[in-house]
């Protein structure tokens, strides 16, 4: 069973907007096990999450699914400073029902090759090559590892190899600040950064 264990709809009335088990079962099972889902609820009073809970699905029977929740965010800040983070969607594995009828929309995440099609590297560069050392910087990238993309705030420290790799020093991720700062490198070639805005 599951570290953190769903309440079932004692009921099964299903939400106003929510999806039906069958509609819900259907999209689960065409993700598969081992796939990456984004699932949006609707909560108790109505209201729909204001983010998607992020999971690898880990198992699906007849009557439910498992998934484990994966925390971009929290991983990345956790693993380069002692801080810890609680996120709301914890980070354990929970157990879905397929009539707890509070499911509003699931979709597969977006992977890392589909991303590498759509951005522009030209683009990217371009944007790169009008900043200035120094200047405040925020950078999306994705992180093929850990399956999420993440906001990196922070410095631009250098600019290297004709605008194709860059050095910043960042002190927030995704809007929480950081402890201690990271310094780090990217290459835009070989790397997925999605976008870079000055701040």
């Amino acid at each position: 069973m599951g570290l953190f264990k769903r309440r079932g709809a004692a009921t099964n009335i299903i939400r106003p907007g929510a999806m039906s088990a069958a509609v819900l079962k259907h999209k689960i099972e065409a993700i598969g096990v081992g796939g990456i889902a984004e699932i949006m609820r609707i909560g108790f009073d109505g209201e729909i999450d204001d983010m998607p809970i992020t999971l690898q699905i880990t198992s699906i029977s007849k009557e439910e699914f498992s998934g484990r929740v994966i925390s971009v965010e929290r991983q990345i800040i956790e693993g380069n400073t002692a801080r810890k983070i609680y996120a709301k969607h914890g980070g354990g594995i929970i157990d879905f029902r397929f009539d707890d009828g509070d499911v509003k929309t699931v979709k597969e995440s977006v992977d890392y090759q589909e991303l590498s099609e759509l951005r522009d590297v030209g683009n990217l560069v371009e944007v790169l090559s009008a900043l200035d050392v120094r200047d405040r910087i925020l950078v999306a990238y994705f992180d093929k590892k850990r399956h999420g993309t993440v906001n990196f705030e922070g410095v631009l420290l250098s600019q290297l190899r004709e605008n194709r790799q860059f050095d910043m020093m960042i002190d927030k991720i995704n809007g929480v600040s950081l402890d201690k700062q990271i310094n780090k490198q990217f290459d835009i070639q070989r790397e997925l950064v999605i976008d870079i805005a000055i701040v």
